[in-house]
């Protein structure tokens, strides 16, 4: 069925398309009579407002792009629930778009959210992202952006981030003050930015405690950690694990489940969002990275840099805040 339009409506009533605008609007200036015909009218013949339009006429949509590298169970639906939970309060609406964690597919999601003429964009970049040329087209549009999460070294745009050198740290401490003495340390894929960084953070504590022997192995996912761990705990035996996300302790519980580990005397640290190793196992240890705390922090800078016109247009300097 064709969308009625406003045009549509005046030519029912014999109006002009002006007179329709205004009495849907309730201006003062149209009479009573004028306002109840047009509204029967639209009613009747099912009229929506054309949000794109009216948009454009106000130059903005009160949209957001959320752009992420993967729609999966781990970490990012806290996330999604504290940027809602901000853009609601500001009469913002959202959508999000996956990348797979391709870059070529990033690249065509940044078109999508320019044609769309989104006020802004949050951004997690994928595995694949090395640098950020491809977002730049948004700064020269004036569409204010933050990257969050998953980011590459770059001094353009505002990013949020978790101290990622700090919990690897704190969590290195809890394995040596348990009195570990042979650690094993899962980390994700070795590319990463965010895992280069958790590992040298965890490794220069662990060095400060020579006697303690320290063996680490790097997963892309909770079914590689199971399968790489099959051949390793075969060999080794542990008395302490790190984890350092919520998917590589999905693939280390399962493991230590398998050779009923996990209720001796091992000591397991991760770095999580707060809910999984409460159900795995109360015993294990965790660091908590909030998502939501994350998306509310994100999802504020951004309406601040709406509100104030895009301000870090003009620095020279772009701040990174870590959680």
């Amino acid at each position: 069925m064709k969308r009625t339009t406003i045009k549509d409506l005046a030519e029912m009533l014999n109006i002009s398309a002006s007179t329709v605008s205004r009495a849907l609007k309730d201006h003062p200036d149209i009479s009573s009579s004028v306002k109840l015909k047009v509204r029967e009218a639209a009613e009747t013949f099912n009229y929506v407002p054309n949000d794109f339009a009216i948009s454009f006429r106000k130059k903005s949509s009160k949209v957001i792009g959320l752009i992420v590298p993967e729609i999966s169970m781990f970490f990012l639906p806290s996330i999604i629930n504290g940027i809602s939970s901000v853009l609601n309060k500001e009469g913002y609406r959202f959508f999000i778009l996956s990348s797979n964690d391709s870059y070529e597919t990033e690249k065509e999601h940044i078109e999508t959210c320019i044609n769309s003429r989104v006020d802004g964009v949050l951004i997690s970049v994928t595995n694949e992202t090395k640098d950020i040329e491809h977002l730049k087209k948004l700064r020269e549009m004036e569409i204010s952006t933050i990257i969050f999460d998953k980011t590459v070294t770059q001094d353009i745009f505002e990013s949020v981030t978790f101290d990622n050198e700090k919990n690897a740290e704190r969590s290195a401490e809890k394995l040596i003050d348990h009195g570990c003495q042979k650690i094993l340390a899962i980390f994700g894929d070795e590319n990463l930015e965010i895992t280069q960084s958790r590992l040298i953070s965890f490794k220069k504590r662990i060095e400060k405690s020579p006697e303690i022997d320290l063996f680490t192995i790097f997963c892309k996912s909770a079914d590689l950690v199971k399968k790489k761990l099959d051949l390793l705990l075969n060999n080794q035996s542990f008395d302490g694990f790190f984890a350092m996300s919520d998917e590589t302790l999905m693939g280390l519980h399962s493991s230590l489940i398998k050779r009923n580990l996990n209720n001796t005397n091992k000591k397991i640290v991760v770095i999580s969002e707060g809910k999984l190793p409460k159900y795995l196992d109360e015993n294990y240890e965790f660091l908590i990275n909030d998502g939501y705390e994350m998306g509310t922090f994100a999802a504020t800078k951004l309406m601040e840099n709406i509100k104030n016109s895009y301000p870090d247009l003009l620095k020279e300097s772009t701040q990174h805040y870590y959680l």
